[in-house]
């Protein structure tokens, strides 16, 4: 009975303080299942990112060769993501429908229902090159996460939790709302979301933020 009693207690005390938490609401408790499943997706992205910077296949700018690109849909064409990514990623469409522009750098996530059709998907990643002015043996690839739609209302929410998850494995750039603001790293390789030329003006609760992985090296892009 005590061991009985003891267990109920704990059970009670964990209610409270997720209630406490989370604001005792129902969007915050299962945003918590759903970060676990935006951090599978980004890891899908991540796995492809970093073979193909192992490999120097991404470069920073229109290039011609054959075996490199600056875009998820440059890659997803070679290979370097699971085959069902690359499907999603070779056929979303353009918002206007316009078959002829698709989506070349964007991947509507799978689990969140992520479609080939017009519109915007809840989830959805980019590849993050750096500009030709950039650093280009200091910088490295990033990945921009936009999470939107039917996560509006728990946006905010998932990038602070995300951003503290990430803290000691990679750099959060906060500021970022587009894929092409890549200004972040000095030419001593420093992280500095706040640096000159970064023109972005978000913020930490927008549910748009950039990823720098610490364990993808700077210096692989051609």
């Amino acid at each position: 009975m005590p061991q009985l009693i003891a267990m109920i207690v704990v059970i009670v005390v964990a209610m409270v303080y997720m209630f406490q938490t989370f604001g005792g609401t129902g969007d915050k408790i299962e945003a918590v299942a759903q970060k676990s499943v935006i951090f599978t997706e980004i890891n899908n992205i991540k796995t492809g990112i970093s073979l193909a910077n192992k490999s120097k296949a991404i470069e920073n700018d229109a290039g011609t060769h054959p075996k490199r690109s600056q875009t998820l849909e440059g890659l997803a064409s070679l290979g370097y993501f699971d085959s069902l990514i690359n499907s999603q990623i070779l056929n979303s469409l353009d918002n206007d429908g316009d078959t002829t522009n698709d989506q070349y750098n964007r991947y509507k996530a799978i689990s969140f229902g992520g479609s080939t059709a017009t519109g915007n998907a809840d989830l959805e990643i980019s590849l993050v090159v750096p500009l030709d002015a950039d650093n280009l043996t200091t910088d490295r690839p990033g990945i921009f996460v936009k999470i939107q739609e039917r996560l509006n209302g728990v946006k905010d929410f998932l990038e602070v939790q995300m951003a503290a998850d990430l803290e000691d494995i990679a750099y959060v750039d906060s500021n970022a709302t587009v894929d092409t603001d890549r200004t972040i790293f000095d030419t001593n390789g420093t992280f500095d979301s706040q640096k000159t030329g970064h023109t972005d003006t978000g913020t930490d609760t927008d549910g748009m933020f950039t990823i720098y992985f610490k364990d993808i090296p700077a210096g692989s892009i051609k």
